[in-house]
């Protein structure tokens, strides 16, 4: 006769996996990106108007701290959190580029 193996518990996990972790770090890469970004480009003597375009990486790094049961979800709110890493970093230097672009273009249909 089979004896069975004694039953033994399941190891217990000291720490439960962080979902905290990867949106605290983006979070954290965010700000000194934004700040080297805009001290960075020629904005900062503009007026305050031109800083609106910063309300974009802080938004897309808050998507990363939603907490979801499903994987993919999840996924996303770290690619949206990395993208407004990422955006926090080039956003004066876009910005600047884009109203270059946009004075250049109105500059030629005035007829110069």
């Amino acid at each position: 006769m089979n004896a069975t193996p004694p039953l033994t518990p399941q190891a217990i996990r000291p720490l439960a996996p962080s979902w905290w972790l990867a949106p605290a770090v983006l979070s954290v890469a965010a700000l000194p990106a934004g700040v080297w970004g805009y001290r960075s480009s020629p904005i900062v003597a503009a007026t305050a108007w031109l800083a609106l375009p910063y309300a974009v990486p802080p938004a897309l790094t808050s998507a990363s701290w939603r907490l979801s049961s499903r994987a993919d979800a999840r996924a996303r709110g770290l690619v949206l959190g990395g993208i407004g890493a990422f955006t926090a970093l080039v956003c004066a230097h876009l910005t600047t580029f884009l109203l270059y672009a946009v004075c250049f273009v109105l500059w030629g249909f005035q007829g110069g």
